[in-house]
């Protein structure tokens, strides 16, 4: 909410009073006034503010009344805060409990004024921002907690470890975290640690002089200098070499970043978000990442759990995709059949949220009717003339699934493992048998 597009009604009638905070306050907002109760009522009805400065005691119309009937209109959401020159503990009990967001008693400073309002107004910020959380679709019990833990993390400025296999929407869940935070009018930079040049790591985060090595014709700034005031995001952290890791770690305690070349390092102000698909607790215990550092990053975990472990989400997933690439690329489709649906419910989705994401795209690219059947689904390494998985609910009989997994099994079982024999056995080829052996997890070794 920009502050200067933040519309103010002040409801007193004493002139001195809305003659002082419109003082105060019309440098950076928009100002009405009214001396009434019935007036400001209406007022504060027919007008879309961001807050509204009630006195208590008002002619024809009490300020508590007003703040009654507002809080149960369409109102309900707009910053109250209560100015009264009769303040008292149960008075502000009072207001609190019928939804005022703050008590100021008369007189007060323009420091005070200033303070209150600023306070409503990143209160009433920070709710409107709750809608970012809608990106994150679903409506399991999973992901309802996850938005809960969400919507607490974001309001602090721990460091966050978010953990989960690839595809779950760990840069999703890193986005919604900065976009609910004070910080979210700062940048929001995301680095992928497995693209980094291990010879350069140092100078993609942390910057570097002129001169500072070969190469470096001019001063640059690191991820981090680019962060500064706001969230860096470093997925896949577990691909940093163990040298950089040691920099990582006294940048996060101290706050500063060690440019390559210079002897001074730099104050920077960031947020850090982390992310793995690896178990970075194994990954300390065979040495590849320093266990300083991991209790450094991990202050506040949060696993994002597979799409097969949440899969009540799949089907308002899938309609959501569903509706972005369609609008997208222009495609007819508009609903799933009740097929489609089993099969999509049937399927493992070892991509998870990427994978399912892909598959919809993929349908909405090449499908030319508005209902989507079995037909027009491709799973990966899936040949297209391969049947498609259905999942019969009632009667809960072995899927189509079930029934390649256990004949790729007995097959791999007759010929000793040998991917050769089997895939030629099976009539497919040798990459798409090991794709089916991991996707649907399927040991070897037995």
């Amino acid at each position: 909410m920009s502050e200067r597009n933040v519309r103010i009604l002040i409801i007193d009638d004493e002139e001195a009073i809305r003659d002082a905070c419109t003082q105060v306050l019309r440098a950076e907002h928009s100002i009405d006034s009214t001396a009434d109760g019935p007036s400001g009522l209406k007022m504060a009805r027919e007008n879309a503010y961001d807050l509204i400065l009630l006195d208590v005691r008002l002619p024809k119309l009490d300020g508590m009344e007003i703040l009654r009937r507002l809080k149960e209109d369409d109102r309900s959401e707009t910053p109250i805060i209560i100015i009264t020159g009769f303040g008292t503990v149960e008075l502000a009990v009072k207001a609190m409990r019928r939804g005022a967001s703050d008590v100021l008693t008369k007189p007060f400073s323009a420091q005070e004024l200033k303070k209150a309002v600023a306070n409503a107004l990143e209160g009433r910020e920070l709710q409107d921002r709750e809608e970012e959380l809608a990106v994150l679709v679903g409506e399991s019990d999973y992901m309802k907690d996850l938005k809960r833990m969400i919507s607490r993390i974001a309001r602090t400025e721990s460091t966050v470890l978010i953990t989960g296999e690839s595809g779950t929407g760990k840069e999703l869940v890193a986005r919604t975290i900065h976009g609910l935070s004070r910080r979210h009018r700062m940048p929001f930079i995301p680095v992928d640690c497995s693209s980094l040049v291990e010879s350069l790591m140092e100078s993609e985060l942390f910057g570097h002089l002129k001169g500072a090595f070969s190469g470096a014709t001019e001063k640059r700034d690191g991820r981090f200098q680019a962060a500064d005031r706001g969230t860096l995001f470093l997925d896949e952290i577990s691909n940093i070499s163990y040298h950089v890791q040691a920099k990582l770690l006294r940048v996060i305690q101290e706050q500063e970043v060690p440019r390559v070349g210079s002897p001074v390092p730099e104050k920077v102000d960031v947020r850090l978000v982390v992310a793995s698909n690896r178990d970075l607790r194994a990954e300390v215990e065979t040495g590849n990442f320093r266990e300083d550092l991991f209790y450094r990053i991990s202050v506040v975990p949060i696993h994002v759990a597979p799409l097969r472990e949440h899969r009540k989400d799949v089907i308002p997933l899938a309609e959501h995709f569903l509706t972005l690439f369609s609008r997208k690329h222009g495609s007819p489709v508009g609903k799933l059949s009740s097929e489609a649906r089993r099969s999509l419910l049937s399927y493992s989705w070892p991509g998870n949220v990427r994978e399912l994401r892909n598959t919809i795209e993929r349908l909405c690219v090449l499908c030319d009717t508005e209902t989507v059947d079995l037909s027009d689904i491709l799973y990966y390494g899936q040949h297209e003339h391969t049947p498609v998985p259905v999942f019969d609910s009632p009667s809960k009989k072995m899927t189509l699934v079930d029934v390649e997994k256990k004949h790729i099994e007995k097959a791999l079982s007759h010929f000793n493992n040998q991917i050769g024999k089997t895939a030629e056995f099976l009539g497919i080829d040798r990459k798409t048998l090991r794709t089916k052996i991991r996707n649907y997890g399927i040991d070897r070794k037995k």
